[in-house]
């Protein structure tokens, strides 16, 4: 009867003794996720209830009815029972928004950069006389790029 033990123990465990490396994300991370990306920029100082108000705004834009504090804060805090299809549209959607308007500025400050190095390669070349409007040219973009960029994130700030 020992020997019948013995050989039982020393079978290997069909179970493995590590976690799968990847974990996917459940639709309610996902979501809470998706809502506090939706409400920064966060200014100093912002309180939760102000950012959670903030991202339920910018999701209510997708939706059809606006999304409630009371629903935005449930999924922020994960406590969301449910996930309807609408609301990850949404979240997906005002995230997604989100995104094209900090490539878009990315995209209007790296040609402003790159048309400064040209003009410094300009002036270095003794060709400054020519490069003078250029520089001109290239500093107003360069304003214009600021202004965009001091506009997004105050409206950020402000919704």
């Amino acid at each position: 009867m020992s020997e019948f033990f013995s050989e039982i123990s020393e079978k290997p465990s069909e179970r493995s003794e590590h976690p799968p490396e990847t974990r996917r994300m459940t639709t309610l991370e996902e979501a809470a996720f998706l809502i506090k990306d939706v409400a920064e920029p966060r200014p100093a100082g912002d309180s939760v209830k102000a950012a959670i108000d903030r991202a339920a705004r910018r999701v209510s834009a997708f939706l059809q009815e606006p999304m409630r504090y009371g629903r935005a804060e449930d999924i922020w805090r994960r406590e969301a029972r449910r996930i309807s299809a609408e609301e990850m549209d949404a979240l997906r959607a005002a995230h997604a928004q989100r995104q094209r308007a900090l490539a878009d500025q990315g995209c209007a400050v790296a040609e402003v950069a790159d048309r400064l190095e040209h003009l410094v390669a300009l002036c270095d070349a003794g060709e400054a006389r020519l490069a003078v409007d250029q520089l001109r040219c290239a500093a107003r973009a360069a304003r214009r790029s600021a202004n965009a960029l001091g506009r997004l994130a105050d409206a950020r700030a402000e919704a």
